[in-house]
Formats: C-alpha cells, sequence, structure tokens
C-alpha cells in the first residue's frame, strides 16, 4: 500500500516513529511545505521525502496540518488523490466538513494520542464515508497501542480524555511529588514516576475494577485510606469535572472558531 503523509509534526511524528518500530516505511512517502521537516523525518524512519506531490499516486492520505490550515493544504494538492482513502488526525472540523473542503469521498477520522510513540497509546477512530476501511485503519494503528472505533460524537468528547489525559497524569504525579520534603524535588519527581508506572503497569495486567484495585491498597483505619477519604471529603472529583466541563467547552469554542475561518 503507497501511503502519502502531509505534514511531519509533533503528532505525525509520534505515529511514524511508533509504526517504523514493526513496520517497514519504505513505500511511505512524507510532504511538508518547506521539506525541512518531512526530509528530516523520512531520513530517521526509512520513508521517502516526497518533493513533488505530482509524483506520487498513494493509496492512502493522511492529513496532519493544523486545523486552520486544511484549506491553504487543499490549494496546495488542488484535484490530486481524490480516488485515495484520507485519514486525518485534524481535531475540532467534522468528517463532513473536512470531506467537502478536500473534496475528498472517503475519509476516516482518527484522533492519537503522543504515548504511540511508543507502543502504549490510544487511537480513537471514527468514519461514516469508509466504513468498510475502518478495519483496516484499526489494525495499523493497534500497531501503537489501544484502538477504537468509535462514532464521531463518541470520539469528539473522548478526546479529551485520551489526548489530554497524559498531561493529566503528569500534573497530578508533579503534584504528588511536591507534597512531601524529603530528598530535591527532581529526585521526588523520579520517585513518583516510578510509581506512576508501577501503577499503570498494575492497572494494564490487572482488569479488576478500578474501585476494586484501590481497596487492595488500602486497609480500614490505615494511612492510604486516610488520604483518600480527605480528598474524596474535599470533593476531588468534582474539582476534576470542573476542569474537564472547562476543556469541553474551550473544544466547542474552537471548532465554532475554525468553522468561522
Amino acid at each position: 500500500m503507497k501511503v502519502l503523509v502531509l505534514g511531519a509534526g509533533k503528532m505525525l511524528e509520534a505515529i511514524l516513529v511508533g509504526l517504523s518500530a514493526s513496520q517497514d516505511l519504505k513505500d511511505w512517502g512524507l510532504y511538508s511545505p518547506s521539506g525541512v521537516s518531512a526530509s528530516k523525518l523520512a531520513a530517521s524512519i526509512g520513508a521517502q521525502w516526497v518533493q513533488d506531490l505530482d509524483q506520487v499516486k498513494p493509496d492512502l492520505v493522511i492529513v496532519g496540518c493544523k486545523p486552520q490550515q486544511l484549506k491553504d493544504l487543499k490549494l496546495t494538492i488542488g484535484d490530486r488523490f481524490k480516488g485515495a482513502l484520507f485519514v486525518s488526525v485534524l481535531a475540532a472540523i467534522s468528517e463532513k466538513d473536512q470531506l467537502n473542503i478536500l473534496g475528498a469521498s472517503k475519509l476516516i477520522r482518527i484522533m492519537p494520542n503522543l504515548p504511540v510513540r511508543y507502543g502504549k497509546g490510544v487511537s480513537l477512530i471514527a468514519s461514516e464515508s469508509a466504513a468498510h476501511e475502518l478495519d483496516q485503519i484499526q489494525k495499523l494503528f493497534s500497531n501503537l497501542g489501544m484502538a477504537l472505533v468509535l462514532s464521531e460524537i463518541e470520539l469528539e468528547e473522548l478526546t479529551l480524555l485520551t489526548g489530554s489525559g497524559p498531561a493529566f497524569f503528569y500534573e497530578f504525579t508533579k503534584n504528588l511529588a511536591e507534597g512531601f520534603t524529603s530528598l530535591n524535588q527532581n529526585k521526588r519527581e523520579e520517585l513518583s514516576r516510578f510509581v506512576l508506572m508501577g501503577a499503570a503497569h498494575s492497572a494494564s495486567l490487572n482488569q479488576d475494577p478500578l474501585d476494586k484495585m484501590i481497596s487492595e491498597v488500602t486497609s480500614k483505619g490505615g494511612v492510604t485510606i486516610a488520604v483518600l477519604e480527605r480528598w474524596r471529603e474535599s470533593k476531588l472529583f468534582s474539582v476534576l469535572k470542573t476542569g474537564i466541563e472547562a476543556g469541553k467547552k474551550r473544544s466547542a469554542e474552537l471548532r465554532d472558531l475554525i468553522r468561522q475561518s
């Protein structure tokens, strides 16, 4: 399968580096407007640097520009690749709008997160126009971690969980480290990272409900439950929920801004 990747930003780099660990990308071509980032990334993963779009006939086109750059991208590619399957990692623009802007007939939206670079990411996938191609894209992105097919409405909501989620865990881990005074901050963060990694590994292997896993770490009248009860009394969930609602509101605002541009 011939693949053309349009863009070479952080998310596409994470995807391609992750895939290169298990896939031969020699038939993949990378294009960016200046060519600098695409040529460098292509060389690092064994792919081809595309300088002339007229010289490629891809079966699959992966779109990774910024959402507000999509109309400019359309001007760049023109009517090339109309018969190809488009896979877009663009947030905030609906499948229908992307199809209209690109003049494409088939498009799959996919929302990966940065841990795909290490094969431990999550990719949310949705499409109505290319429902028959969902299996092959899900299989491809399963090489990078969990790949989950959803409705577009579900993809829009859960991108805040999966895409932003790593930053939320990093923030919690940083604050956890700052709650202690032994060692210096760097050493405490290192210690907290190991706790986070161990907890994540345990959660990946143990399929019990998280409530049960929490109870297995606690004991009645113990230290752990004292901390958890104080957090619960302080309505930590409500604080988290407020932040999530702020994220959802901002996502809606950004979608409106992009539609108006």
